[in-house]
Parts: C-alpha cells; sequence; structure tokens
C-alpha cells in the first residue's frame, strides 16, 4: 500500500511536525484524517490493510473500501505536500530564488532589487564552483534580467550574464552525466557514442572554459575513465580535489572520491598492484574530508573496502584505528554485522584465527553482503589450524551454498568454488610435491580464485617443506 510506504519513513520527531504542517496548509481538513494518522503510527512498521484501518476508524461501521480509499488518497495528498516542503527547507537557494520571482511578479521592485543583490553577494562569498552553483548564478540573473525587461531597461549587460551562467551550467552538467555514463558502461559492457561530447571536449582543449575550476575538472575526470594508463591525470586528480574542500556540496565531493576510487580499483585489476597503496591513501583523504559521509554515515561497504585494503597492504594498526575510531559512523541497523565482519577479517591478519572464527559467528551469514567472504574466511581459518574434519565440513556447506543460490553470479561463483577445492586439495597433498605441482599447474592454467594471493604464499609454505 502506498501510504505504508510513505508513511514508514516518517521519523519520530516528524510526526509532530506533520501535523503542524497540515493545520497550516489545510485549516479545513476533516479531523478523520488526524485520527487516522494516529492508527498508522500506532500500527508501527507492520503496514495495517484497508480492513484494520476501517476497524480502528469506525468499529461500529461495516466495512467500506470506498471510504478508506478516499481517506488514503487524502493522506497521501496532504504527506506528499510535506515532502515537497521538506526538500524545499533544505535547499535555501531554491527558496530564494522562488522568492525573487514571487517579488517581480507582484511589482515590488526594491524589495527585489534588494534581495537580488544580497543573493549575488552570498553567492560570490561561498566561492562554489559545481553545477549547482553555476544553475543559481544563472536563475539570479535570468530572474534580474527578465525584472529589467518589465521596467523598460535595454542597456544592461545582464542578459549576456545570464547568456554566460546557462552556458556553463550546460556544459558542466553535461561533463557530469557524460562521467557518469562512460563509469556505467564499464558494468554494462555498452558501446556509447556522444558525437556532442566530443564537440564540447575539443572547445574545452582550445581554451573556451579555462576561468571554470569545475569543467576543467571533469574534463581530467573524463580523460581519467577513457585514456586509464594515462596515470598522470589521475595524480593531478588526487591533488586537486582535496583544493576543492569548501567549494563543492558534500554530495559532490563524494562523487569525485568515487571517481578516484574506482579509478585506482581498476588499475589494480588491470595488474597495476602499486594502486593498491593509492587506493588506501585515497580513501585516507576521503575520510579526513568528508567524502565517505552520507547524512552523517558511512556506509558498510566504505567501511569494509577500508579495512580490507588496509589489511591488504600490510597497514594492520590503521585498519584496527579505523575500526574502533569510525564504528559509531555505520548505520545502526548494519553495524552489528560489520563490526563481526571486519574485526573477523583483523584477527584474520594478525593470525588469530580462532579470534576469527568466533568473530564471524556473530555475522548473520545468510546476509549478501558478507556470506562469501566471511565464509572464505572461515575456510581459510580452518586451513591455517590444519583442523581437517572443520575445513572439509565447511567446504561442503560453501560447495551447497554457491550451486544452490542463484543470486549469486556465475563469476563469483567459480571464484569461490576454485577457492575451495584448491584449499581442500592443498590440505590432502601434505609434502607431496607432484600433488602441489598438480595444483600449481591448475592454477596457471586457470588463475580465477578468490583470495589467490593467499592461496600462492600457503602454495609457497607448503612448498619450502616438501
Amino acid at each position: 500500500m502506498l501510504t505504508s510506504e510513505l508513511i514508514e519513513t516518517l521519523k519520530t520527531s516528524e510526526w509532530d511536525e506533520l501535523k503542524r504542517f497540515i493545520q497550516f496548509r489545510f485549516p479545513r481538513m476533516r479531523e478523520d484524517i488526524f485520527t487516522a494518522l494516529k492508527v498508522l503510527k500506532k500500527g508501527g512498521s507492520k503496514p495495517l490493510s484497508r480492513e484494520e484501518i476501517h476497524r480502528a476508524l469506525y468499529p461500529k461501521s461495516a466495512f467500506n473500501d470506498k471510504v478508506i480509499r478516499y481517506l488514503l488518497t487524502d493522506i497521501n495528498k496532504v504527506v506528499f505536500e510535506y515532502f515537497s516542503f521538506k526538500q524545499l527547507t533544505k535547499q535555501p537557494q531554491k527558496q530564494q530564488s522562488l522568492l525573487l520571482q514571487e517579488l517581480s511578479e507582484r511589482k515590488c521592485s526594491n524589495a527585489f532589487e534588494k534581495t537580488y543583490n544580497q543573493e549575488l553577494n552570498r553567492a560570490e562569498k561561498l566561492g562554489h564552483i559545481d553545477s549547482d552553483a553555476l544553475h543559481y548564478r544563472y536563475e539570479l540573473h535570468s530572474l534580474k534580467a527578465k525584472e529589467e525587461l518589465g521596467l523598460g531597461k535595454r542597456s544592461s549587460d545582464i542578459f549576456e550574464e545570464s547568456s554566460l551562467f546557462l552556458d556553463l551550467y550546460f556544459v558542466a552538467k553535461k561533463l557530469q552525466i557524460s562521467a557518469e555514463k562512460i563509469n556505467l558502461n564499464f558494468i554494462l559492457k555498452k558501446e556509447w557514442n556522444d558525437p556532442f561530447l566530443k564537440t564540447i571536449l575539443e572547445q574545452i582543449d582550445k581554451g573556451l572554459f579555462n576561468n571554470s575550476p569545475y569543467i576543467k575538472l571533469y574534463r581530467s575526470i573524463i580523460q581519467s575513465l577513457t585514456e586509464p594508463e594515462n596515470e598522470a591525470v589521475f595524480e593531478s586528480l588526487k591533488n586537486e580535489v582535496p583544493k576543492l574542500i569548501g567549494r563543492l556540496s558534500e554530495s559532490e565531493l563524494s562523487d569525485l572520491y568515487q571517481y578516484l576510487l574506482n579509478y585506482c580499483i581498476r588499475r589494480i585489476n588491470a595488474g597495476r598492484l602499486v594502486f593498491q597503496d593509492e587506493l588506501l591513501a585515497v580513501y585516507q583523504s576521503a575520510l579526513e574530508h568528508g567524502g565517505l559521509l552520507t547524512n552523517g554515515n558511512i556506509s558498510q561497504w566504505d567501511f569494509k573496502n577500508v579495512v580490507t585494503i588496509a589489511l591488504r597492504t600490510g597497514n594492520v594498526d590503521y585498519a584496527r584505528e579505523f575500526i574502533h575510531g569510525h564504528k559509531q559512523l555505520l548505520p545502526s541497523s548494519q553495524r552489528t554485522n560489520a563490526l563481526a565482519y571486519n574485526l573477523a577479517n583483523l584477527h584474520f591478519s594478525e593470525k588469530n584465527y580462532r579470534a576469527a572464527i568466533s568473530q564471524l559467528q556473530k555475522v548473520d551469514l545468510d546476509d549478501v553482503f558478507y556470506r562469501l567472504d566471511a565464509r572464505s574466511i572461515l575456510l581459510k581459518s580452518y586451513y591455517e589450524l590444519d583442523d581437517s574434519d572443520a575445513l572439509f565440513y565447511h567446504a561442503t556447506a560453501f560447495r551447497s551454498m554457491l550451486n544452490r543460490n542463484r543470486k549469486i553470479s556465475d563469476q563469483q561463483r567459480k571464484l569461490y568454488l576454485n577457492l575451495i577445492k584448491h584449499t581442500l586439495s592443498l590440505s590432502r597433498a601434505s609434502a607431496d610435491s607432484v600433488k602441489i605441482n598438480s595444483i600449481k599447474e591448475q592454477i596457471s592454467k586457470n588463475p580465477n580464485v578468490a583470495d589467490l594471493s593467499w592461496l600462492e604464499t600457503k602454495i609457497v609454505a607448503v612448498t619450502d617443506k616438501s
């Protein structure tokens, strides 16, 4: 039910605010709307059926579906308006733009001029350079141009300013969207051609937009996506992004850091393992400047990636400090699993295998986010402890899960099945050089193995013993 979806998103503090908003916006709204909202609030996270709502509102009347549907439609309407109001309060620039438009339509010239000058000065002092800032400057100049036109003024250069910021906004937004599409095509493997983008890039390279640092920034981002071997572009971006702190929105800063992170990952996948250290450095920079935060939280995905790359590059102390220093930034719904898994990964790196196993018992292995990596750590821990019974039992369960679960991609399934196969073979091989060489030959022919680096170190260790 649509109403349930809307109501579930309301925070405790928003219920009273919603009531006040309805009373202000719809002063003659019928009382059963407020009664129905109380019923829905009391229902909590459990969606109520139309019959249950009707029974709570009209206990002495027979169920009338039409009455409830009309009531829910009215509730949806007021909640939608409330959501629009909430969004507007988050965008003071939009509020001022609408205010200027209203002042202009009411012919309040003095109030318009004063408000316009205040907003223009504020925008210049903020010094924001992103596409939203460029669009706002265009809106301000456009409204000013319309105001002057209405007053019969023809000599002002405000029309030229408006046109300039429109051009800057258009090019900036075009580059931003193009970068997103090119980045997405790495996943979709879809050919995408945009002749107009080529024209824009040619003009940028000729110096047409040299006065716009944001446009130059996104030109470099697109170059990093289309010319990955040109690592000098990455170096330039890595140094440039932190300099723009304070001139970009939080979401924009997060997007820029994500491009840097994705570049490092692609270079690592291309065999440039030196970018593992670069990846950790970008994560550390993003953490320092708030580039990993969304509404004050860090996602379990980024949390896991920071710990993983820190351990992979041998920065065990940093991984430990990060886990304990940033755990409160995890969303509460994700915190238990995230902490248990990442502590297990830390314990494994410290060769404290029993502690790793103990931590993994706290992880929900049905959680798609952790199940493969968590089971992989369990498999490796049993191998390291030379607990053959537990190893073979877990390997059987792990293999069964991989073959049974259709949500796991074929590539992932192959990677982990090969890890299981080679780990079991290595456990059985003992010091038999013939069996060990057979494992080496199989991996050489098919290196698609999850956590290949760990497996290779174990093969070397067994070889040295034989």
